[in-house]
């Protein structure tokens, strides 16, 4: 069904009462994530994991934990995207339900996005007096090396000062760096010593705090050319307690041959331990009129092969993009239509998770398959572009991800932890 002419206003209502009825089960245990609440532009059918549904059953025994209240149990997760999950909300959405629901670790990785002259989620910070240059893992033959989020910003001054303001408070920090880069301080009154990490990782240093900040100022000095190399990748914020960690980190344009080409950011984010690492790319793989399937499968593979080399404890799950447009010019006039390739990307995708026996979610179908680009525009929920979404559409994909997973979740609760019947 396409709806057209429906007021903005009831979109908003129809997202917020979508918000309802996930939280609705932290109140009700019985209750299960509804689908009627969601616009009949979804296919809720649809909405599920497929594929190897079973690979994720280590992660839902920690999600079982701490139901149980377990003051141990942390999940790690870690989603690796594009600009869909560069500006956060869609990301957010997931991790905001998942904490609500079991527990709040921290906020987990936050990235210098805005020091490096692009946007970056509004719940959020990072600021410097400092002059950086900047390099991601779309550009080719950068100067700088991106890190672990698939960038990184350097200085050439020697004093260095990182102030970082969130909305949740912290009392750890895990920082990102050059395995050159200087120590990072923080102030007398909030310093409890500096600890480094185990295995003597040099790519990233553990900052305890002596009591719960929302905003602290992380200083270094250079005086010693041996640790002058200043460049820093991203900083996860934890509180010490059990629950969800939900990192994230996207970078506009990205690929899976951006990532490929640059297997350090694979090497370093296996710094954060995830149990499960969510791959959410394609749209950019896809975009081009380039676009050859038989590449894409062969990236996709190297990615799949690069984290389970590098993460061998982690379940991957894959996702795919939805439907977008290309702008077309013809006859002086400017338009923009479905990009066949969008399809053909999200059969990749789907392949790749098969011959890996590996779960996935498919937003391509979810979402209203062929022509969904054109019914979200026309609700309302899709920028102007139609390859991006609005900040209500990003937290309405946020929700049907979290809807998804809830609902394979549920069903390994209600069958004694046994997931096969959902292999398929």
């Amino acid at each position: 069904m396409i709806l057209k002419g429906i007021p903005y206003l009831q979109t908003i209502l129809t997202l917020l009462l979508c918000g309802t009825a996930f939280t609705a089960r932290a109140q009700a245990d019985s209750a299960e994530p509804a689908d009627s609440c969601y616009p009949e532009i979804i296919c809720p059918d649809s909405n599920r994991l497929g594929g190897n549904v079973a690979a994720l059953e280590p992660l839902f025994q920690k999600l079982e934990a701490l139901e149980k209240k377990d003051t141990t149990a942390v999940i790690s997760i870690l989603q690796i995207g594009d600009s869909h999950i560069q500006a956060g909300f869609f990301p957010n959405e997931v991790r905001e339900n998942l904490q609500r629901e079991f527990g709040n670790a921290g906020r987990g990785l936050i990235v210098p996005l805005k020091l490096a002259g692009t946007n970056e989620p509004p719940d959020y910070a990072i600021t410097s007096p400092n002059s950086w240059n900047r390099s991601n893992c779309i550009t080719r033959a950068a100067t700088e090396e991106p890190g672990m989020s698939g960038m990184s910003i350097v200085t050439y001054d020697r004093h260095i000062e990182l102030d970082i303001k969130t909305k949740e408070p912290f009392d750890r920090i895990w920082a990102f760096h050059h395995r050159e880069a200087p120590l990072l301080t923080v102030p007398d009154s909030l310093s409890d010593g500096i600890c480094c990490p185990a295995l003597d990782n040099d790519e990233m240093t553990l900052i305890p705090l002596s009591r719960p900040v929302e905003q602290i100022r992380l200083c270094a000095s250079v005086a010693d050319s041996s640790f002058a190399h200043s460049a820093f990748y991203g900083f996860s914020l934890e509180n010490g307690r059990s629950g969800v960690l939900y990192h994230s980190f996207g970078i506009n344009g990205n690929t899976y041959a951006a990532i490929n080409r640059n297997p350090q950011i694979v090497r370093q984010a296996s710094g954060l331990c995830p149990d499960l690492v969510i791959v959410s790319l394609g749209t950019n793989d896809s975009y081009g009129a380039s676009f050859d399937p038989a590449d894409a499968d062969v990236q996709i593979t190297r990615l799949i092969d690069s984290i389970r080399r590098n993460m061998p404890a982690s379940v991957l799950l894959l996702t795919t993009p939805m439907e977008h447009c290309r702008r077309i010019r013809s006859k002086g006039r400017t338009y923009r239509k479905p990009n066949p390739n969008a399809c053909a990307m999200r059969e990749c995708i789907l392949r790749q998770a098969a011959l890996y026996r590996l779960p996935v979610w498919d937003f391509y179908a979810a979402a209203g398959g062929d022509g969904a680009m054109g019914r979200w525009a026309d609700l309302g929920i899709a920028n102007a572009d139609r390859v991006h979404l609005s900040r209500e559409g990003y937290r309405l994909q946020g929700k049907l991800f979290y809807d998804a997973i809830m609902k394979a979740y549920d069903h390994y609760r209600k069958h004694n932890g046994e997931l096969k019947i959902l292999l398929n």
